[in-house]
C-alpha cells in the first residue's frame, strides 16, 4: 500500500474459466486465485465451505438476484475472509466499471475487510498484476473497476453507485447510514447490499433485527434475503450445550477450534455476551446480568473491616434530590477491601443533605489515610471545593464512558476472581444487585434497568468508583521505628 504513483499493471482479462455459473463459480475463483492471508489454512489456496457456498449462493443463484442480503453468523466464521473474497471476485469478474464499497459501524471496522481484500491480492501474482493497491482503495483500470472504504457518516455517503455493498458488523450500523447505502441500490440492474454480521447488545434497536424481521413476516419478496447460522430457539439450554454450539458455528472443528470456544464460557464472559457472540441468539445486554449469580456473596469476608489509619479512597456518588448519594471506601493495598460509609436515600420531594455528606467525609478522613476522595463532579462542584478548602485530597472522577467502561470491567474482574472483599452490608447488596449493564459501541457500564426506576445503584457506582480509583494508587511505605 506505497503512496505515490503506481506502476503499470497488466490490462488483460485475468485468465479465468469455469464451467459452472454462481455460487460454483464464485468456489472456483476461490480455488484458483485466492490465498489465505493468516490464520487456518494460511497462504494457501481458500477452498470454500459447502455452508459458505450456500451463503454466497442465496445471492448469486437467485432469480431475481436480490437487492439485499442479511447474513447473521456468530464470532469465528470467517464472514471477512468471505466477503473480502467476494469483492475480489465482483471486482475482477463483475460487470465493467464495477463499483464495490465496504462500510461499517466506523472506519476502523470496515477498513478490516478491505485490509484482507488487499493482502490477498498481494499474495497472487496474477491479481498483483492486475490491482491497483492504495491506502483505502483497489483499482483494476483495465475494467474501470473500484474497491474502496466508505466513511460511517451519511452526509458523505450520497451519490454512490455501487454494484456490490459490503455492509460489515450491520448488526450495530448507525441506521441512518444504512439507508443512504440501501438507498442507492437499483442505479444498476444487478447492484445487491449484503450486511453481514454478529447479533448486536440492543437488537430491539438494530437494523440486522429489522431486515431479519422483514424477511419473516414477507418471505415472498425476492428483492431481500436472509441467511443465519444459529442457536435461535434454544435460549433456555445452557451455554456448555454442544448442540446449540454446532448449530451456530459451522466452522467447530474445522477453523474454530472447540476449546477456543470453551475459554469464552463465563464467568469469563458474561453469558449474554457469549449467547450473543457465540451462539448468535438474540439477547438484550442492555438489561442483562452484571455480575454472574452468587458471585458477590461470595466475596463477603465479615472477619475483615478497614482498620484506622489504613490507607483507603473515598469515592461519592449521587444527586442532590429525590436520587440517593453514597459514599464508599477502597483500600489501596491488595486484596481489595470495599465498605459502605454512608448512604442517604431520600423519598420523593426531599433533598439529599449535603452538609452530612461532607461532614461524613470529613470523619472518614479522620479515621482512615485518606488518599484520594473522587466526585464526578456534576452538581458537586460546591462540596468539592469545600472539601479541598480544608486541605483534602479531592479529585475530579467524570462519569464518561473512556473511564466507566474499564472501570466496571475491572470491578467485575475483581469480584469474579474472588481478588475483592467486602463487609456484607445489605445496603450495598442490593444497590449491586439493582445494576444491569449496558453495552454500546462506547463500551459496557452499569446502570438502572429504567432510568425512573426507584431501583438505586449508586452505592455500586460510588464501590466502581473507588476500586479503580484504588488501583491506581501504591500502598504507602511502612515506616519501622527502632527503640534504642
Amino acid at each position: 500500500m506505497r503512496a505515490g504513483p503506481k506502476a503499470a499493471v497488466d490490462d488483460s482479462r485475468l485468465p479465468f474459466r469455469s464451467p459452472k455459473a454462481g455460487a460454483e463459480r464464485f468456489a472456483a475463483f476461490c480455488r484458483q486465485y485466492v490465498v489465505v492471508p493468516k490464520g487456518h489454512g494460511a497462504r494457501r489456496r481458500l477452498r470454500l465451505r459447502p455452508w459458505q457456498v450456500e451463503l454466497v449462493a442465496s445471492v448469486l443463484d437467485a432469480t431475481p438476484r436480490p437487492r439485499l442480503a442479511g447474513w447473521m453468523l456468530p464470532r469465528g466464521a470467517g464472514k471477512t475472509s468471505l466477503t473480502a473474497s467476494l469483492a475480489l471476485y465482483d471486482l475482477l469478474l463483475g460487470e465493467e466499471g464495477a463499483s464495490i464499497v465496504v462500510a461499517a459501524c466506523d472506519e476502523r471496522q470496515a477498513s478490516l475487510c478491505f485490509g484482507v481484500a488487499a493482502r490477498m491480492v498481494e499474495l497472487h501474482p496474477e491479481l498483483e498484476s492486475r490491482v491497483q493497491v492504495f491506502q483505502d482503495k483497489l483499482v483494476v483500470p483495465a475494467r474501470g473497476a473500484s474497491f474502496q472504504v466508505l466513511p460511517a457518516v451519511p452526509k458523505r455517503l450520497e451519490g454512490l453507485d455501487f454494484s456490490l455493498a459490503i455492509l460489515d458488523e450491520f448488526g450495530r450500523m448507525d441506521r441512518a447510514v444504512f439507508e443512504v447505502i440501501v438507498g442507492a441500490s437499483g442505479k444498476r440492474p444487478a447492484s445487491i447490499a449484503i450486511g453481514i454480521g454478529t447479533p448486536p447488545p440492543d437488537p430491539a434497536e438494530s437494523v440486522l433485527t429489522t431486515i431479519r424481521d422483514y424477511v419473516t413476516d414477507h418471505p415472498d419478496d425476492p428483492s431481500t434475503v436472509w441467511r443465519e447460522h444459529s442457536a435461535a430457539g434454544f435460549e433456555d439450554h445452557p451455554v456448555t450445550c454442544r448442540h446449540c454450539w454446532s448449530l451456530a458455528n459451522p466452522s467447530l472443528g474445522d477453523f474454530l477450534a472447540e476449546d477456543g470456544l470453551a475459554a469464552c464460557l463465563p464467568p469469563r464472559m458474561r453469558e449474554s455476551s457469549f449467547r450473543r457472540a457465540r451462539l448468535c441468539q438474540l439477547v438484550d445486554e442492555l438489561e442483562g446480568e452484571w455480575l454472574p449469580p452468587g458471585a458477590w456473596a461470595a466475596c463477603v469476608d465479615a472477619t475483615r473491616s478497614i482498620p484506622d489509619h489504613a490507607d483507603v479512597v473515598l469515592a461519592a456518588d449521587g444527586s442532590y434530590s429525590r436520587d440517593c448519594t453514597a459514599i464508599t471506601a477502597a483500600t489501596v493495598g491488595e486484596p481489595r477491601h470495599v465498605e459502605l460509609v454512608a448512604l442517604w436515600e431520600p423519598g420523593d420531594g426531599q433533598r439529599v443533605p449535603i452538609l452530612e455528606v461532607e461532614d461524613a467525609i470529613r470523619a472518614a478522613a479522620r479515621r482512615w489515610q485518606v488518599r484520594e476522595i473522587v466526585f464526578d463532579p456534576f452538581r458537586w462542584q460546591r462540596t468539592m471545593a469545600v472539601l479541598a478548602d480544608d486541605g483534602l485530597p479531592v479529585t475530579e472522577w467524570p462519569q464518561t464512558a473512556p473511564r466507566m467502561s474499564p472501570a466496571t470491567q475491572g470491578f467485575r474482574d475483581a469480584v469474579v476472581n474472588r481478588q475483592l472483599t467486602h463487609s456484607g452490608d445489605s445496603r450495598l447488596a442490593r444497590h449491586v444487585a439493582n445494576c444491569v449493564v449496558r453495552e454500546d459501541a462506547r463500551g459496557t457500564r452499569v446502570a438502572k434497568q429504567r432510568q425512573d426506576s426507584r431501583r438505586k445503584i449508586d452505592a455500586a457506582v460510588a464501590a466502581i468508583m473507588a476500586v479503580a480509583a484504588a488501583a491506581t494508587l501504591e500502598p504507602a511505605p511502612t515506616v519501622e521505628v527502632y527503640l534504642l
